[in-house]
């Protein structure tokens, strides 16, 4: 998990500026957000469902739809492989964009054609639940019991229409192929030209930043 954080970072670092106050939203096991303090030098907030960390002091649990969050309080927020547990990707993406005030950074697996709906699925079916019920053997994870059952998957054609839904620019797009499996590890950098409302149906309450 370690290994791969530091993958990742290397891929995200032109996009996360050093010390940078950044919401992880979607943190898992906070291997990420403990990279990214220690090599960016950031001061990351972790939000999740459900406290699934295995470093650090844990994610502040949000109920999957709306951050206790004042509006613009991050100059980051990453979204890295979370949109497919959303029972609202749209409404996720957007209260991403709410309370981001420079860039959001998503990172989302898609699929192409029936052969990579169908290795994207046999991933999500082993990679979560058996990394979960793993951790939970070994008394890494507590808690609550978390099924990481993905509910949506996404072709590229309907991750980009997402984010055209939410108002977001892209200004920056990668693919990462996996191959021989029709299937990418596609990154959007995102931005907003104009800051949203909040939605009526929220209220989220003002948060003291620690950065």
């Amino acid at each position: 998990m370690s290994d791969r954080a530091r993958q990742l970072t290397r891929r995200l670092e032109p996009w996360i500026p050093a010390r940078s106050h950044v919401a992880d939203i979607g943190s898992g096991t906070g291997h990420n957000a403990e990279c990214w303090r220690c090599q960016l030098d950031a001061s990351v907030d972790e939000f999740d469902v459900a406290d699934l960390h295995w470093v650090g002091d844990g994610p502040m649990i949000f109920d999957g739809r709306t951050l206790a969050v004042s509006d613009a309080n991050y100059s980051v927020v990453t979204l890295l492989f979370v949109l497919q547990y959303a029972s609202d990707p749209k409404g996720l993406l957007h209260e991403a964009r709410r309370v981001s005030a420079g860039r959001v950074i998503l990172i989302q697996s898609t699929y192409r054609g029936i052969w990579g709906y169908f290795w994207l699925r046999v991933r999500e079916s082993v990679w979560g639940p058996l990394a979960y019920g793993v951790a939970r053997i070994a008394g890494i994870v507590k808690g609550p019991s978390c099924s990481l059952k993905s509910r949506t998957l996404f072709t590229r054609e309907q991750l980009a229409d997402l984010v055209r839904q939410t108002g977001l620019t892209v200004i920056q797009f990668e693919q990462e192929s996996w191959p021989g499996m029709s299937i990418s590890r596609d990154l959007y950098v995102l931005e907003c030209a104009v800051r949203p409302s909040t939605s009526p149906s929220s209220s989220p309450l003002a948060m003291k930043s620690d950065g």
